[in-house]
């Protein structure tokens, strides 16, 4: 079986760039966070020739993480103060044959993500933590509701972040770089 687990949700969440010598992840757990986990994420962006997906402000991402992989495709950025946008994803149980797939339908890797990801749980919120190979370091929150916002920004703000929610995935980071 190659593809496995659907899931469709909205993703609102929160990504801020925080400074090279700011020990995020130090900061949270020092203060009642809980570590969950640490890993190395490759996400390879899949797109047509004429770049169709990302000209329509879509992405089509394959993850490989560790021995797991998914298939996930996000639509454009909805309106909103922070990144939101319809997302679909599908465990995947062989990249390379999915790849393949994609491959020979004329959908290609374009572009090539590799960040090293902590997650921390502190307050009731998911704090992934990226160091991203040439870009630096970020910290995503999905969040439920506007509440949350405020509850992410105080947080971000005593650590010494500074409060410029960005609305663009780190393809579309590095592609600009």
């Amino acid at each position: 079986m190659l593809f496995y687990i659907e899931c469709m949700a909205e993703e609102r969440e929160i990504k801020l760039k925080f400074p090279e010598d700011l020990d995020f992840e130090g900061f949270l757990i020092g203060r009642g966070g809980k570590f969950i986990k640490k890993e190395r994420q490759i996400d390879l962006y899949l797109d047509f020739d004429d770049f169709k997906l990302k000209n329509s402000g879509s992405a089509l991402r394959l993850r490989i993480s560790g021995n797991e992989c998914f298939l996930t495709f996000k639509g454009p950025q909805k309106k909103d103060i922070i990144k939101n946008r319809d997302e679909y994803e599908i465990k995947v149980s062989d990249h390379t044959l999915a790849l393949k797939i994609f491959e020979s339908l004329g959908i290609k890797e374009r572009l090539r993500v590799v960040k090293d990801r902590s997650i921390i749980m502190f307050e009731g919120l998911k704090f992934e933590i990226d160091n991203v190979e040439n870009l630096g370091n970020f910290v995503e929150v999905e969040i439920k509701s506007d509440e949350e916002i405020e509850k992410v920004k105080k947080i971000a703000q005593a650590a010494g972040i500074e409060w410029k929610p960005i609305l663009k995935g780190y393809a579309e980071l590095l592609a600009e770089k």
